[in-house]
């Protein structure tokens, strides 16, 4: 059994190989042969015993899998925030930073992927901050992705009623209890339903952005008869209108194209209960790059070219509407922008979906290592929820009625900049693992053959994508002092601060984890647990993928 923050286990023999590489970071991806390995043995829990409380079923499918992959993680940040950045930036920052954060994301995901495959963990990439990085980064890490997490699902309910005012407005008091009995009425069925119901909203997702690039290139072509302009070409981007209000309008997007990806390392933590969790994250890592490329950055090209300032100017009260159904209202077809915005609908109910599976899980394995309250990583004994963890996240997901109450805007936007950073962190730490566990196998002597996937970009992927990820973090912080709308409503401090707040509290964690249990900085990379290929045990004996 592998105890968490122990010096590792002498290492398994291995076959030798000759003409192993010792550095990929510039070889093509190869698929290597798993290496011969000797189980750890691991002890029967007695019934009734820890491992009956606190680990997760494996129930996920290959074949639930592959949609989430394409789909899961979409949600309010394209399909509805997009619509401010496209009026903040122009067409051209929308479209270039979301490309150049997509691909820092896919560069995180082979990082995952490879971490994934040959050190399957329950709770995922902070699992790695623990192992590879520090105990306090890890600790901060985990709360982080948990507060982000819980406070996406109110926030996500709550874009939901701007949706539906795209035909009427909708009650608060009735429609959140509504939203939030179907939420927690799928998260209570098991992770084998949830991806299920994730499998069926992935692929309408997919469906509703592969429609709109259609029709998209239609009206852009002029084939839309009841469109009056008759075609919209390039002339969106003509005459300055490809990057709007400068600097601080790029930055400005490139921030939030970081939370649109938001949910992407999802997968990671989905994996611990997957029937074959060492294949299904390197697939993802293959299926996450096209989806990025067809489903983010061709749609939201397609959107710049059919939507543009007088777009917003003859409908002012949708603003707040999906750049998607607008485009396709202002072409003269309602009944196809209903349809969509119907589907658009369910996709952030999806998103909502997923932020439930994702801060139980995080929650439960966080307390699992000890860096929380004991209780809340215990799971039922048939199907292995964890129910503590899921009563604390529903709990929380009532701030969804704030909106109903006075000022409560205002105070939904600071319990969302509490998270304002917490997708970069997330993904920095997760390339910053990745280097730290190859430094390790180096360290100690270890070959890469012994990986069972390695990453086709190899370390500079990470090295790469951590560079990307600081600066979108210096460019919050610089959109926070110089935003590229002044507002007028609240004074610079307090938009300093809720810009930064994200950061205090990431720092917060990790300097008072530090000082609290005068723990380590860094984990010595000799002493670096690369034990591969096992049922990695949770912190309380459970047995993960």
């Amino acid at each position: 059994m592998t105890i968490p923050f122990a010096a590792p286990a002498a290492p398994p023999p291995h076959a030798a190989t000759p003409n192993s590489p010792t550095d990929s970071s510039f070889s093509q991806e190869e698929k290597v042969p798993a290496p011969t390995v000797v189980p750890v043995a691991q002890p029967a829990p007695e019934a009734g015993g820890p491992a009956d409380h606190t680990s997760l079923k494996k129930v996920i499918t290959t074949r639930q899998f592959v949609p989430m992959a394409l789909g899961g993680s979409i949600g309010a940040g394209l399909l509805i925030a997009s619509s401010v950045g496209l009026q903040r930036g122009g067409p051209a920052s929308l479209v270039l930073a979301f490309a150049i954060a997509g691909f820092a994301v896919w560069l995180t995901m082979c990082a995952l992927g490879e971490l994934s495959a040959s050190f399957p963990v329950q709770g995922s990439f902070y699992d790695y901050s623990i192992r590879f990085i520090s105990k306090s980064w890890g600790f901060s890490m985990g709360w982080n992705y948990v507060i982000n997490f819980v406070l996406i699902i109110p926030f996500e309910t709550t874009v939901m009623i701007l949706i539906t005012q795209y035909w009427y407005s909708p009650n608060t008091g009735w429609f959140v209890p509504i939203v939030l009995a179907c939420l927690f009425g799928i998260a209570s069925a098991g992770a084998k339903w949830y991806a299920e119901a994730e499998h069926a909203f992935g692929l309408a997702k997919v469906g509703v952005l592969v429609l709109f690039i259609i029709t998209a290139i239609i009206i852009c072509a002029g084939g839309v008869p009841s469109d009056p302009r008759h075609g919209t070409g390039f002339s969106y981007w003509q005459n300055g209108g490809a990057f709007q209000n400068g600097v601080s309008g790029f930055l400005w997007v490139f921030v939030n194209a970081g939370l649109a990806y938001g949910g992407t390392e999802i997968l990671g933590m989905t994996v611990a209960e997957c029937q074959n969790p060492t294949k299904v994250m390197p697939l993802a890592s293959k299926i996450v790059g096209g989806r990025i490329i067809v489903l983010y950055v061709l749609t939201l090209l397609m959107a710049g070219l059919v939507i543009g300032p007088d777009t917003f100017e003859l409908f002012p009260d949708m603003r707040k509407t999906s750049p998607f159904v607008l485009a396709i209202h202002q072409a003269g077809i309602p009944g196809l922008a209903s349809f969509v915005n119907a589907v658009i609908l369910i996709s952030v109910f999806s998103m909502a979906n997923a932020s439930v599976f994702a801060s139980s899980r995080a929650l439960r394995a966080i307390c699992a290592q000890g860096m929380g309250p004991r209780i809340l990583s215990h799971t039922t004994k048939k199907k292995r929820l964890p129910r503590n963890a899921l009563i604390v996240v529903f709990v929380v997901s009532l701030l969804a009625f704030i909106n109903a109450a006075p000022k409560g805007d205002e105070i939904f936007e600071w319990l969302l900049a509490l998270a304002s950073a917490s997708n970069y962190f997330t993904w920095l730490s997760i390339c910053l693992a990745h280097l730290r566990m190859r430094a390790a196998m180096k360290k100690q002597g270890k070959d890469l053959s012994q990986l069972t996937w390695r990453s086709p970009v190899g370390t500079w992927g990470s090295v790469v994508a951590i560079c990307i990820f600081a600066f979108a973090l210096v460019s919050q912080i610089i959109s926070a002092v110089i935003p590229p709308v002044p507002n007028h409503d609240e004074g610079p401090a307090q938009s300093i601060l809720r810009g930064i707040l994200g950061f205090i509290v990431v720092i917060a964690a990790w300097v008072g984890h530090l000082v609290w249990t005068r723990s380590p900085l860094l984990i010595p990379l000799k002493e670096a647990d690369l034990t591969m290929n096992t049922d990695v045990p949770d912190a309380n004996g459970s047995a993960g993928c």
